[in-house]
Formats: structure tokens, C-alpha cells, sequence
């Protein structure tokens, strides 16, 4: 059974409280919720927003990230196959965040 992909207002409601320093990385570093917010890389990349490739660059870039999971879960090779795709479709926006 497929896991649905998380949704864009829990996203941003994610991203919001790590950058206001109200959740700790740590605190949602379970392997399973690592792994789905991972999840849409997997999938249909057209479905990529800002948000996504924020999260992932959050997670990927923390200290407390468990260099092994990212390992285990491609990131890199997610992460890679993601750029690719918004190179192809000049998905601008998120092209210039995945670079900065």
C-alpha cells in the first residue's frame, strides 16, 4: 500500500516550527517519519513544490540527521534525479532554491 505524500499545509506548519526553533530535528527523526517526508522523491517528481525541496534540505543538512538512514533512504540519488527533473522543466523557482 502506497503512503500518500505529506501535505503542502503540513509542510509548511513543519518547516515553520523548526525554523522558529519550536521542534528540534531530533524530535521527528523516527526512521519512518524521515522516510515519508522523503517519500515524494520517489514518486511523481510534478508534483514537486518549494516546500518539498525545503524539508528536504532541512533534514539533509542537519546536524543530527543519522548520516546512515540518509544513506539508507538514496537521498543523494533522490535529491540528484529531483534537480534533473526541475532543470528539464525550468521549474525556476525551485531550481534556485535547490542550488543555494
Amino acid at each position: 500500500m502506497r503512503t500518500p505524500p505529506i501535505p503542502i499545509c503540513a509542510q509548511k506548519l513543519l518547516l515553520m516550527l523548526i525554523e522558529l526553533n519550536l521542534t528540534k530535528i531530533y524530535d521527528i527523526l523516527q526512521s519512518k517519519t524521515v522516510s515519508h517526508c522523503f517519500r515524494f522523491s520517489l514518486g511523481d517528481l510534478s508534483c514537486a513544490n518549494v516546500n518539498d525541496v525545503e524539508l528536504h534540505a532541512v533534514l539533509a543538512l542537519a546536524p543530527e540527521m543519522d548520516p546512515n538512514l540518509l544513506s539508507q533512504l538514496k537521498v543523494v540519488w533522490r535529491i540528484g534525479n529531483l534537480l534533473d527533473f526541475v532543470h528539464a522543466k525550468n521549474m525556476e523557482d525551485i531550481l534556485k532554491l535547490m542550488l543555494g
